[in-house]
């Protein structure tokens, strides 16, 4: 819950910048008081938040979704409801904490507002501030500057909040090294694994073992249901190709759509980084603003900036030679993109400090804003108007094609196909579990229709983005229990599984056994079962991931807490058995040490203000009156 609001309140600034302004002025009420009693969709201690201003909110949290999933979002009821109950949410806790701000006295002055406006990228001309831009790109999303300012100021105040509640969070030095060892810190073991696959072809197979296990077992070899289908292809670039557009079309669209083509200044640089953490001071400082400027005075003597950064940069740019590639306005931090920004091309900066430490930036090339021209984007205009215009053709196609199929059945659909030069595919019998519809591909949409249709009907899949069909069921086979022989390929490598799921137990027990006895130690116990042990090679906690064996937090976490020389008891992951023994031990820094350790109080920090803030939402959420409207979530 915490992340919607937080990202919803500073929606303001990032949607812009990416073109998708929110509408700010929807978190308030219009109109007479019975209107906004109509329109009601919850109360915050006694103030009122309209529905109009939650299905905004539900909309951008929709997109959200939508843009992760890349498009392929499809929630049920259920999820539906708990995305309105989110978006809900985050306006509850927006109004809680403008209210929280108000209570501690912080403001937003008219100065900050304007500072912050003229810092956006999306209201700027040639790395200015321009006003008739800012107008244009307010008046593109209906927004009027007094609306669109309201909405920031509220972002700010928040921010301020954030700043407020943040600036109580302290991180001890012992919290930084017990997280950068967590972090950092790798093993190696010794590994004796148990793995039924291993065993599975070495089991032997008996014919009445065999019998008994498919007599018990025969459910799982079920064959499913099958269909057989004829589809006619109608394929989309094709059908695209046929799309005409009328005389002047894409130019209209490039004139009535110029903020599209727009395109911000831009530099490529490269740079050149020495760690120095953000609130370090004293000595730490000083070697830092020494290093940098031996640097400097290299390149002052004419040394070669790429080869310089290769040497001495501290950050993963180094191996590229500090090259940075293109960027706009707002991807680097505040100082470093003032200079950046304020520099010739070929220049190189005096230091510049920022969190990650101090700089040295040199400025290869610069792109002026500017639109695009309507040679540049004529292709993918026209591109985007014939797909605009597919769906309307397509449904023209599938009604010609199925008018032209009318009448035909399962003995002559191909036939009738061929003889209209329609592309028809006829498949062999294929089931859902198969997940691929033969000679056409996996294709969830086309399997699903298939199953939903009857033996001798036709259906079609409309479907923009690929290809489209137009099919008949030709024969369809009930799912039925098979007899040995059909399966018994299948049937052998399970009994084997089985057989040597159980061996895997048994000699795992073996091994607890000698190991719990003292009689052998790990390599004598394996080289008894005749298992050689494996070397694990050196990792870190990460996400979980065990060499060998697969990823598992927990199971990573047991082996963190192993002793030099200590081995583990019987471990498992999914089938796997595994005994481990902690080979060594090492947490090695190299000469970053210091950077590695401002990168971890800056995550300490993240963190515990993250907790805190939750903290605090939570608090004002039980102490605040919320009332929600009957039907709202609906």
């Amino acid at each position: 819950m915490l992340r919607i609001m937080r990202k919803n309140a500073q929606s303001m600034v990032v949607k812009f910048i990416f073109g998708v302004i929110i509408v700010v002025f929807s978190f308030w009420g219009v109109g007479s008081m019975k209107a906004r009693q109509m329109t009601l969709a919850a109360t915050v201690n006694g103030e009122s938040i309209d529905r109009k201003a939650l299905d905004e909110s539900f909309r951008n949290l929709w997109r959200n979704y939508q843009e992760q999933a890349q498009g392929k979002f499809d929630p049920d009821e259920t999820r539906i409801r708990q995305l309105k109950q989110e978006a809900l949410n985050s306006l509850v806790d927006r109004r809680l904490l403008l209210k929280e701000a108000e209570k501690l006295g912080l403001i937003v002055s008219e100065e900050e507002l304007r500072q912050r406006i003229a810092g956006l990228g999306a209201f700027q001309l040639e790395g200015r501030f321009d006003r008739e831009t800012y107008r244009r790109a307010l008046s593109y999303s209906r927004l009027t500057p007094a609306q669109f300012e309201a909405g920031l100021r509220e972002d700010l105040l928040l921010d301020k909040l954030r700043q407020v509640i943040a600036d109580g969070v302290k991180v001890l030095p012992e919290e930084v090294d017990i997280l950068l060892q967590q972090q950092k810190e790798e093993i190696r073991l010794a590994l004796l694994r148990l793995a039924p696959a291993d065993f599975q072809a070495l089991m032997p197979v008996d014919a009445e073992g065999l019998e008994k296990f498919f007599s018990e077992k025969r459910e799982r070899f079920r064959i499913p249901e099958q269909r057989r289908i004829a589809a006619v292809v109608i394929e989309r670039e094709p059908l695209l190709d046929q799309v005409v557009l009328a005389e002047g079309q894409a130019e209209k669209y490039y004139q009535d759509n110029q903020e599209k083509f727009r395109v911000d200044e831009q530099v490529k640089a490269r740079h050149i980084l020495i760690r120095v953490g953000a609130d370090a001071g004293g000595q730490e400082l000083a070697e830092a603003e020494a290093k940098i400027g031996e640097i400097l005075m290299q390149l002052e003597a004419g040394g070669d900036f790429a080869e310089l950064a290769k040497n001495y940069s501290q950050d993963a740019a180094a191996s590229r030679g500090g090259d940075l590639g293109w960027f706009g306005r707002g991807a680097m931090v505040a100082p470093f993109e003032e200079a950046v920004f304020a520099l010739e091309t070929g220049v190189v900066s005096a230091p510049v400090r920022t969190d990650f430490g101090i700089h040295l930036i040199k400025c290869d090339e610069r792109k002026t804003a500017h639109v695009k021209t309507f040679a540049e984007v004529k292709n993918n205009i026209e591109k985007d108007l014939r797909a605009e215009a597919l769906p309307t053709l397509l449904r023209q196609r599938l009604a010609e094609v199925g008018e032209g199929l009318a009448g035909s059945g399962p003995d002559d659909f191909v036939k009738v196909a061929g003889r209209l030069g329609l592309k028809v595919i006829e498949t062999p019998f294929f089931s859902q579990k198969d997940g691929v519809v033969p000679e056409i591909g996996r294709d969830v949409a086309l399997m699903a229709e298939v199953f939903n249709t009857g033996t001798g009907e036709t259906a079609e899949l409309n479907n923009p983005t690929r290809n489209s069909y137009y099919f008949m069921v030709l024969e369809r086979k009930d799912s039925y229990l098979p007899e040995l022989v059909e399966v018994k390929a299948s049937v052998e490598n399970a009994y084997r599984l089985e057989k040597a799921r159980l061996r895997v137990k048994e000699l795992t027990a073996q091994v607890v056994s000698r190991l719990q006895e003292g009689k052998a130690p790990l390599e004598e116990a394996a080289h008894e079962i005749g298992v050689e042990l494996l070397d694990s090679g050196f990792f870190q906690r990460g996400r979980g991931a065990i060499p060998k064996i697969g990823t598992d937090q927990q199971l990573s976490s047991q082996l963190f807490a192993l002793l030099e020389g200590q081995t583990s008891s019987p471990l498992r992951y999914k089938d796997v058995y595994f005994f481990a023994r902690l080979e060594e031990r090492r947490l090695e820094l190299g000469d970053d040490a210091s950077a590695q350790k401002n990168e971890i109080r800056a995550q300490l920090l993240q963190f515990k203000g993250y907790r805190l803030m939750n903290e605090f939402v939570q608090d004002l959420r039980q102490k605040a009156e919320v009332k929600i409207m009957s039907g709202v979530l609906d």
